[in-house]
């Protein structure tokens, strides 16, 4: 599959406040599903050795991996891995060309080896960037809400910073997504750094759509203008309320990503040190 983040974004967000409210304070913690990691974060580490990158996937205290990549084995085979290490894949990260009609049914049945619940876009290519791809990804999305309905699967959808700012008619291709789709079928994963970066709140975008967010990127931001992405806590995201209030409503799994990490081993240790302080 084509890697999602190898292609450099063009960033034109507004600028936003270089700090989220920290209103919402929760008095206690509200129980995920589970906590995990987006393996996009441990991608060099996954080509060196699954085996070994799995393992302490777990050692580190994750729950949960969100799948992305094949790496050279079968469903069987990683499905097994996670089974031996007691982690679970709730989340299948895939292109959009893999919910294409001549696709689908395989990646269905990928998806009932490995124990995906649902099946996200990651991304749109920016060379595939138009209205009419926009509206086909709508409909794949549906199509494979539909056909999955049946073996407890779903689809879903994961965004970047342009979903904000590209426009389709008269409104956000954001806006347009969560129109087209089947709230019955299709949810939405909420990626706060990138959420953020667009000048939006993700606490309000929480509260907006607290009937189609399932799933959250936990990856911090420095302040605007840069926004530079940072480990989880080494940033101005308020995780506790961004996790409460998504707690509060339909959101069960939260998996902590880096696109680019410097130390990808220390990226996800830290990401998981800062939200066992917060009960996690």
């Amino acid at each position: 599959m084509t890697t999602r983040r190898d292609l450099v974004l063009s960033l034109g967000a507004a600028a936003a406040a270089t700090a989220l409210p920290r209103s919402l304070v929760a008095a206690a913690p509200r129980a995920l599903g589970g906590v995990g990691v987006q393996l996009y974060t441990l991608r060099q580490e996954m080509r060196a050795d699954p085996e070994r990158t799995i393992a302490r996937i777990a050692e580190i205290g994750y729950q949960e991996i969100e799948w992305w990549g094949s790496w050279g084995r079968t469903p069987a085979q990683l499905r097994a891995l996670l089974d031996q290490h007691r982690l679970t894949s709730p989340s299948w990260h895939l292109d959009p060309r893999q919910l294409e009609p001549d696709q689908l049914r395989a990646t269905l049945e990928t998806a009932q080896t490995m124990g995906h619940k649902h099946l996200i876009v990651a991304w749109i290519s920016p060379n595939e960037r138009s209205a009419e791809k926009y509206r086909s990804v709508a409909t794949r999305l549906n199509e494979a809400g539909r056909a999955g309905r049946a073996l407890g699967i779903k689809a879903g959808y994961h965004n970047h910073d342009f979903e904000f700012t590209v426009r389709v008619g008269d409104e956000s291709l954001w806006q347009f997504l969560l129109r087209e789709t089947d709230p019955s079928v299709v949810d939405i994963e909420l990626d706060c750094y990138w959420a953020f970066r667009a000048g939006h709140d993700p606490i309000a975008l929480l509260r907006t759509h607290r009937d189609r967010i399932t799933h959250l990127h936990i990856k911090d931001s420095g302040p605007a203008p840069e926004y530079q992405m940072r480990d989880v806590g080494a940033g101005v995201i308020d995780w506790r309320a961004v996790i409460t209030t998504g707690g509060a409503n339909r959101v069960q799994h939260a998996f902590v990503e880096h696109d680019s990490p410097a130390d990808a081993w220390a990226t996800v240790s830290a990401g998981r040190r800062h939200l066992r302080t917060l009960g996690y």
